[in-house]
Formats: C-alpha cells, structure tokens, sequence
C-alpha cells in the first residue's frame, strides 16, 4: 500500500508539471523588468516596441495588461489577432500546427502618459520552449510623429484626438518597414510633438526628445538599461517641431535665426553623445523640406558642423515628394512607403546591409 508521503509528492510534482512555462524573449525596445507574480513582466512605453519568442507545439499564451494601446499579435510572420486596449488579459493562441513557431507581440500605438505591461509567452512543457530569436543587423530610429506614424492610416487630414488614436499604426510606419526590409532588429525612440530644442507650437518648454532618449518610461521613473544594445545605423528624424510654426512671446529666441544656431549647437551634442556611445554606427539625419527649407537647412548644417568636428560616418536625406495626407498633415501610408525605400536604397549600401534586402 502506497503512503500518505508518496501520493503527496505524486501530486505535488503534477501540478509542477503542469506550470505554464515562459519562454526566453528577444525584446524590441526600452523596457522596465520588474517581478510580478513570481514571474518577471516588462513596462514599456516608446512606440514600436516588440517581443519575440520561438517555441514548438501548436498553442502558446500571452499575458498582458494594457489599457490604452492596440497590440498586434502575430505567429511565423503572420499577423493573428488585434488586442485593442485588451487591459490584463492571458490570449490563447491555439491550433497552430506542429513544429516551431515564432510568436511575436508588436506595440502599435502611441501612448505618451501611459505605459503597460507585458507579463510572458507560455508553453506547457520545458521540451517546447527553444532559444529565442537572434539577429545580426540592428537599426535604431529616434524622431518625432512622422517616426511613430502619427495618424498614418487615416483617410485625410482632419481629425480627432481618438482618430488619431485609432488611426496611429506604428507598425505600419517607415522605420519597422525599412528595418524588416533587411531582416534586422529596431528600437524606436520617438514621441510625437518633441524636437531638439524647441518642441511643437512652443509646448512643454524643456521636455525635448534628447531629455526624454535618457529615459526607459516616459515619468522618468527609470533610465536606460545597459542591456547590450549596439545599434549599426542610427536613423534620426528631428526637427520638424523645431521649425514649424512661429515663435511666441517669452519663448528663449528672439530671432529665427537664433532658434536656428541652438538647434544646430544642440542636434550637434545630441549626435556627439549618441557617436560616443555607439561608435561603430552609421548615423542618416532625415529631414522634410517643407516650409522654404528651414528644417533641411538646419540639419544640413548640423551635419556639416559634425563631419567638420570629425564625424566621417554620417549622412543626410533631404526628403521630398510626400503628399502628407494624413491626419493634422502628416505622412500618409503611401509616404512611409516612398520614406522606406529612401532608406533601403542608402542602407543597402552599407557592407553590413548589402544582398540583405
């Protein structure tokens, strides 16, 4: 006769068995591990974050906890199902089929007082969880609206403030396109409305997107990991809300083109701190040239002021030819795909990125 001993560990050691299993992640972008529930989840906060993992068997489960953003959830590429706004929630993705599978959880949209939570990919058994995904090329791209894909989806250009929620689709932008494009991994850091030095309209005097890069969350509540991030190209697209509208009475420059001199002084510490940091990278500074030229003047000589300084490595696209057709006249779909192949074209010309395409 068995004992009392011997069916409590049976039992015991079933239901050890039957803990969901997290598998190993590769994260797309600044996050916050913090520990919950015994298990470790992640805060997030800049657009375009993503976490990957690979797993064998046909069902996986995703927690997350997420009230204000649409999350898109995709297995072997293919896009799955839409969490809009889906709060804490455990998603079972079943009947996948046999073999290994990539599964992938992508931010969409942009939050700016916000964060959420992602709590894990599940399997049932330790035998279907396997190395996460690895990646040879990185790109990083720091910017403004036109970097998150502002209002991209839109059908014109006049909107709400819950159209753009509704129509911001980060995803769909020129950065994860143009980083896809060549197999490569990405972090974006970028916030709508933020420039060097002067934010849109005059706003938030002093909460320029250099002040935010030094943050993981936006409340500042943490930094910047050291997480072993090394990005090959920087792609930087600021200074849109430097420029594009007019100054105000009491704001620091009496002059536009005293605005224009600390633009250039600043963009030109900004690159130099990001250049010490990741000497190695290919730095392109994007510009419009809209508004007489104003913004692509100031960034050409922010650049030229960097490759006299020594910056070799470090280039210029000056764009144009873009219907901003979308919301409050931002780039529509059609633009990010027309800003895609600007950079596919330069960045395949990089002997990291050649025949990756």
């Amino acid at each position: 006769m068995k004992s009392l001993l011997f069916w409590a560990a049976l039992v015991s050691a079933s239901a050890a068995a039957a803990q969901p299993v997290p598998l190993e992640l590769y994260i797309g972008g600044r996050v916050v591990a913090q520990a919950q529930n015994g298990a470790t989840a992640y805060r997030y906060a800049w657009p375009g974050v993503y976490f990957e993992a690979n797993f064998s068997g046909d069902a996986v489960d995703v927690k997350v906890d997420d009230a204000l953003d649409n999350l898109y959830l995709y297995v072997d590429g293919a896009h799955k199902l839409t969490l809009t706004r889906p709060g804490k929630a455990t998603v079972s993705l079943k009947d996948l089929g046999p073999g290994s599978h990539t599964v992938r959880l992508e931010k969409a949209s942009e939050t700016q007082s916000s964060s959420g939570v992602f709590g894990g990919f599940y399997v049932a058994a330790p035998s279907q969880a396997l190395p996460a995904p690895h990646y040879d090329r990185r790109i990083e791209f720091i910017g403004d609206s036109f970097t998150v894909g502002y209002g991209n989806t839109s059908r014109g250009q006049v909107c709400t403030v819950a159209d753009v929620d509704e129509t911001t689709d980060t995803s769909r932008a020129f950065a994860p396109a143009t980083a896809k494009s060549f197999g490569a991994s990405y972090r974006i850091h970028a916030f709508s409305g933020r420039g060097i030095v002067r934010n849109y309209n005059g706003i938030m005097p002093g909460e320029t997107l250099p002040v935010l890069y030094q943050f993981s969350l936006f409340d500042k509540s943490a930094g910047v990991a050291q997480d072993g991030w090394t990005p090959d190209v920087l792609v930087i697209g600021l200074g849109t809300n430097d420029f594009s509208t007019p100054l105000h009475e009491g704001e620091p420059w009496a002059t536009r083109e005293a605005l224009r001199t600390d633009f250039v002084k600043n963009y030109v510490a900004f690159v130099l701190n990001l250049h010490e940091a990741y000497p190695a990278a290919h730095i392109v500074l994007m510009a419009s040239d809209r508004g007489e030229n104003e913004i692509a003047n100031g960034v050409t000589a922010t650049a030229e002021a960097l490759k006299n300084g020594g910056i070799s490595d470090l280039e210029t696209i000056i764009f144009t030819g873009l219907d901003f057709s979308a919301c409050h006249g931002h780039p529509s779909l059609k633009d990010d795909v027309l800003l895609t192949k600007m950079l596919t074209d330069r960045i395949s010309l990089l002997p990291k990125f050649a025949g990756a395409k």
